[in-house]
């Protein structure tokens, strides 16, 4: 898996605040400028808060993220293949029984 600094994880870090652009051009000189007022629905407020408490809720952590990220940079992160499997096993177990359920 590679590591970019891709915008990607927007959603996740609450950097989702919509940006308004004026289709307008700009006011030529010797012209008025009006002012433009952008309002948001009560659907899109509720889509924002649901987007900041995804990363509460799914407890994303972006300072680990970021030091993992350095550590592979740097070639000291190591990885322990023992550990991976058993969560994996363990995560498909749960699974499992939740569908017997």
């Amino acid at each position: 898996m590679k590591i970019d600094g891709s915008n990607r994880t927007a959603a996740l870090t609450g950097n989702t605040a919509p940006t308004a652009r004026s289709a307008k051009p700009a006011p030529q000189a010797g012209r008025s400028q009006s002012q433009d007022n952008v309002t948001l629905s009560s659907t899109s407020a509720q889509i924002q808060a649901l987007e900041a408490g995804i990363s509460e809720a799914s407890g994303f952590d972006a300072a680990k993220v970021e030091a993992i990220k350095q550590a592979i940079s740097e070639g000291k992160f190591t990885i322990n293949p023992e550990v991976i499997a058993d969560k994996l096993i363990a995560s498909t177990r749960e699974l499992l029984a939740q569908q017997n359920k």
